[in-house]
C-alpha cells in the first residue's frame, strides 16, 4: 500500500501481486494466492482474518486512521464482499508505539474523548474498543507487546527513524 493515513479500502487479487496500491490504508482479499503486507514505523499493523470465508484484511492505522474508522471500513467491506461475520474474525495487532511513548496534544486527544484518551494515547486500546464495538470478541484479538520506540530492532518515527518502516507480512486468507 501507498499509505496516506486515510480511510480508503481496496480489494486486491492475484493480478495485483507485487504492485503498490496507491492512496489506501487497508487491503482486503479472498484470493488464496495473495499475501498482504503493511508498513509501519509507530502505527498499528493490523490483520483481520476470516478463516470461514477465506478472507483477509490488512490495515495501517495511526490516530488519523482510527479517527476515520479505517478498521470498521475494512471489516464492513469484508462483510459486504466476502460474507464475513464479526463472530468469525480473528485479529492480530502487530508491533506499534506503546502508550508511554505516544504523547498527543489536545487537538488529537479531543477526537478520542469517547475512549478516554489523555496526554498519552494507547493506539491498540482504541483499536480494540472499535473492534469490540463492531462485534469482534475480545478473546479473538491478539496484540503484540513490542514497542517500536523501545525496541531498537524496529523502526520508530518518534525515535527519529524518518523514512524507514517495518514491514509486516500477513498470511494468505486460508
Amino acid at each position: 500500500m501507498q499509505q496516506v493515513h486515510g480511510d480508503r479500502v481496496v480489494r486486491v487479487d492475484v493480478g495485483d501481486d507485487g504492485k503498490t496500491i496507491p492512496d489506501c490504508d487497508a487491503l482486503i482479499t479472498n484470493d488464496i494466492k495473495v499475501e498482504l503486507a503493511v508498513r509501519t514505523a509507530d502505527c498499528l499493523p493490523i490483520a483481520v482474518k476470516d478463516k470461514k470465508n477465506h478472507a483477509l484484511a490488512v490495515v495501517h492505522a495511526g490516530w488519523r486512521g482510527l479517527f476515520k474508522e479505517i478498521i470498521a471500513k475494512a471489516i464492513n467491506r469484508m462483510i459486504k464482499e466476502f460474507s464475513s461475520n464479526t463472530e468469525n474474525l480473528k485479529v492480530f495487532i502487530g508491533p506499534h508505539i506503546c502508550k508511554k511513548h505516544y504523547e498527543v496534544k489536545e487537538d488529537v486527544s479531543g477526537k478520542f474523548k469517547k475512549y478516554k484518551v489523555g496526554e498519552f494515547m494507547d493506539l491498540a486500546q482504541v483499536a480494540v474498543s472499535q473492534l469490540t464495538e463492531l462485534g469482534v470478541k475480545g478473546k479473538d484479538i491478539k496484540i503484540a507487546r513490542r514497542c517500536t520506540f523501545e525496541d531498537k530492532k524496529l523502526f520508530s518515527h518518534r525515535r527519529g527513524d524518518l523514512g524507514k518502516s517495518n514491514i509486516t507480512v500477513f498470511a494468505r486468507p486460508y
